[in-house]
């Protein structure tokens, strides 16, 4: 292919003698197949990379995620413990050593998981707990401090391990954009399950130690509730984001009862319990046992959820190879087709539309196009080349649309001048494009009196008087001088000149031409008309700033007395003008 150098006009595919040849259409359609065969199976070969690595990540993910709920499993015997109730202490600590083992052992393989996270943090922090449990847990009796530290400071190791947690999803996302979703349901579970922990929680501090619920505890309560609602509420929107096994809705049914209608109305009874001023009606280990029940089916829900997502990448895999075996098949057979078919499509279509682009090209290029084309083509070709006569009367209508609509965008209506947009736009190249020998001159005029004018003899004459200073001025400039109305009775001449003193003589040729203006009304009254000049020169100025002089220099003509010429103050010997009228 060669590519046109930009400007140039795109030359014929024939033009360029390329193509000639059927045999080296055929060969190079095959050639191209194959190549195109090979990108085909080289995409689906990524697609099985892709799943396998999904696989592997969600694996991941799930021991990661598995490490988290064995951070929050902890909780439960740690608090039976520091209870240290008669008949529990024994079945705790084991408990409590079985909980712990499982911990660091999983902690072990998420460290191998995942870098870049600093684990020592974490293991500072689970050790700094653990140590807290073991204190509370001696004292006798125990303080409801005591605990309430041991708990925050399991809640801190479980904080801590959220980085891990955060990175692996990271990088799975990263990696398989698609798993976005999925990803996030999984955690937005985990999520749930964590804080529905805590929220119990939030009572065992007093329940242990035997005292009031803390309003720090019943605030802590209710953000958690907060935060649960929001959890529930976001599941609900992505109900199931797996593909091939569909998670049975008893699933989430049953989860979301255990926690509303048991686990979160526990702990409700004993906030209730704990702030009226009577006793707690069950004890630490019996109220923990009973949550951690409530709390089971939310991690049978995560867990069956994970499988699920699971399943359903393997499955991907799995249809990943099948495909790339298929797409073999398909593009063997499909090879041999384009061999035998690109004869037929190179004579019957091919060439025409080279004919057809050709036409176009030199309809963008406003070359001229001999119609009709002619064409050896399938008739079915013909509304293309109907369509591209169609093309060719559009633009030579859509050019004479364009030139129209940029008058009237660029010229006042009454006056055929240009408008004060235009005027500006043409007029600031002016400003950079000034040479030594020739310097920029602005001069503004204003119509006196028109206001009377119109008051007096109505907005038709107005709009006559507008029409007559137009056609004097223009009488006046030269053909590469700009004119224009910038405002209702104010008008503008730009133009280029060597000194200042032929821009004044020019304004006082104009203002002696609007002066000369013969109007008379149906009852024969002359119409005096005349104007107010202000000259300026540009001085490395802006053209804000080429403005406001030279209507600094109308101001100063208007009062003076009007109809008569004034220059502006910067560009006088010794900042005083003389008298131009």
């Amino acid at each position: 292919m060669i590519t046109p150098v930009q400007g140039e006009k795109p030359q014929s595919f024939y033009r360029l003698g390329v193509g000639r040849q059927l045999w080296i259409g055929a060969v190079a359609a095959v050639l191209l197949s194959t190549v195109m065969a090979g990108i085909i199976l080289f995409h689906v070969s990524q697609l099985l990379i892709q799943a396998r690595h999904a696989v592997a990540g969600l694996e991941e993910l799930r021991q990661v995620l598995d490490t988290a709920s064995r951070i929050t499993a902890e909780r439960a015997p740690s608090n039976v413990l520091m209870a240290g109730e008669p008949g529990q202490t024994a079945e705790a600590r084991a408990r409590l050593n079985a909980a712990r083992s499982n911990t660091d052992r999983a902690l072990n393989q998420a460290a191998t998981i995942v870098d870049g996270v600093p684990f020592n943090d974490i293991m500072r922090h689970l050790v700094q707990a653990r140590a807290l449990v073991e204190l509370a847990a001696a004292e006798t009796p125990v303080r409801y401090e005591s605990v309430q530290r041991a708990a925050e400071a399991l809640f801190a190791t479980y904080d801590a391990y959220q980085a891990v947690v955060m990175r692996k999803a990271a990088l799975l996302i990263h990696s398989d954009p698609e798993l976005a979703g999925p990803v996030q349901h999984a955690l937005i579970l985990c999520a749930l399950r964590d804080d529905a922990g805590r929220l119990g929680s939030t009572v065992i501090a007093p329940l242990i130690a035997g005292v009031p619920m803390p309003p720090a505890n019943i605030a802590a309560g209710e953000r958690l509730n907060g935060r649960i609602k929001m959890q529930r509420q976001l599941l609900f929107l992505s109900p199931d984001l797996s593909d091939s096994s569909r998670l049975p809705i008893s699933l989430r049914a049953a989860a979301e009862n255990a926690l509303v209608k048991e686990g979160e109305p526990l702990v409700t009874r004993f906030v209730v319990e704990g702030t009226s001023g009577g006793p707690y009606s069950l004890t630490a280990a019996a109220f923990s046992n009973r949550y951690v029940e409530a709390l089971k089916p939310l991690e049978v829900w995560r867990t069956a959820y994970l499988d699920s997502l699971l399943a359903d990448y393997k499955q991907k895999e799995r249809q990943a190879w099948g495909l790339a075996w298929v797409v073999g098949t398909i593009m063997l057979c499909v090879i041999s087709l384009i061999a035998g078919g690109v004869l037929l499509v190179h004579q019957r279509v091919l060439r025409p539309l080279l004919v057809a682009s050709e036409a176009v090209v030199n309809l963008a290029h406003r070359e001229p196009v001999h119609f009709p084309l002619i064409h050896n083509g399938s008739p079915e070709l013909n509304p293309l080349f109907e369509a591209v006569e169609l093309l060719d009367l559009k633009l030579r209508e859509w050019d004479a649309d364009t030139q129209r609509l940029k008058h009237q965008a660029e010229t006042d209506e009454l006056t055929s001048l240009l408008n004060r947009r235009a005027f500006q736009m043409l007029g600031e190249p002016w400003l950079e494009s000034a040479g030594s020998d020739r310097n920029a001159f602005l001069i503004l005029l204003d119509i006196d009196h028109f206001k009377s004018i119109n008051d007096r003899y109505g907005h038709a004459t107005g709009d006559q008087v507008l029409v007559m200073v137009a056609t004097a001025l223009l009488a006046h400039v030269r053909s590469d001088d700009l004119v224009g109305r910038i405002g209702g009775e104010e008008f503008a001449v730009l133009i280029r000149a060597q000194d200042q003193e032929t821009a004044v003589a020019l304004a006082h040729r104009l203002r002696k031409g609007v002066e000369d203006i013969f109007m008379q009304t149906a009852e024969g009254e002359k119409i005096s008309v005349t104007s107010s000049f202000g000259v300026a020169a540009n001085k490395h100025l802006t053209w804000r700033q080429f403005m406001a002089k030279a209507d600094v220099a109308l101001y100063d003509a208007k009062q003076a007395g009007r109809n008569c010429v004034r220059v502006a103050q910067q560009d006088m010997p010794g900042g005083q003008p003389p008298s131009l009228s």
